[in-house]
């Protein structure tokens, strides 16, 4: 009995230098897919994948009423990707128009403010008043509604450019402003499923693509 008890000892301690040592093969395994796996954090072109993986950038024109187009198309790419980080942001006007509006604002508050206060400006540098002004003066609260929405009519012209910019990983891959219209579904899923194999991502969790020069996981 104490003969078998020691080789049953003996045989499990055998099978556990084996486990350990099949460990040591995995842990040196693993240091080799570890070192691999930063080299596949970059697609071609040196753009860099995003740590919570790949994402969708949308840059739209607010003032022309394309959020409830982009919030429409970020749910279908999160349904159809859910891998994917969708964000979006307002379309930054040239520096000239952005400047433009600042000014055109800022002119309006001070009328505004003139006109509330009673303050005649063109008596101080010795003016004659215009009759337009006049006129303002003795219609103040149709003079201001007027002013103010006048003048956010214009901003809000100046600010209009009329863009959705789609990007994937900050690469363009739409753009309103060349093709004067905004991509239907089909189109969108295509562009995406074409810069996920082209970048090797995999959206869906089963396999990572090779990326050419790296090699197959």
């Amino acid at each position: 009995m104490e003969q078998a008890s020691a080789g049953a000892g003996g045989a499990g301690v055998h099978a556990a230098d084996n486990v350990v040592g099949g460990g040591g093969g995995v842990g040196a395994g693993g240091g080799n897919v570890q070192k691999e796996i930063p080299s596949l954090s970059f697609g071609a072109g040196g753009v860099a994948h995003h740590a919570g993986g790949p994402t969708v950038k949308v840059l739209y024109c607010f003032s022309c009423g394309y959020r409830q187009a982009f919030e429409e198309y970020q749910r279908m790419i999160n349904e159809r990707f859910p891998h994917i980080n969708v964000v979006g942001a307002n379309y930054e006007s040239s520096f000239l128009k952005s400047k433009l509006v600042q000014v055109i604002s800022i002119g309006k508050m001070v009328v505004i403010g003139l006109l509330l206060a009673n303050i005649n400006p063109f008596s101080y540098y010795g003016i004659n008043t215009p009759n337009a002004w006049r006129w303002m003066t003795e219609h103040k609260l149709y003079a201001c509604m007027m002013t103010f929405f006048l003048s956010n009519t214009i901003e809000s012209q100046l600010l209009a450019s009329g863009a959705f910019e789609i990007f994937f990983n900050d690469v363009p891959i739409w753009s309103k402003l060349a093709t004067g219209r905004i991509p239907n579904a089909q189109e969108l899923f295509t562009m995406i499923d074409n810069q996920n194999k082209f970048y090797g991502n995999d959206l869906y969790g089963e396999s990572m693509h090779t990326i050419p020069g790296h090699p197959a996981l």
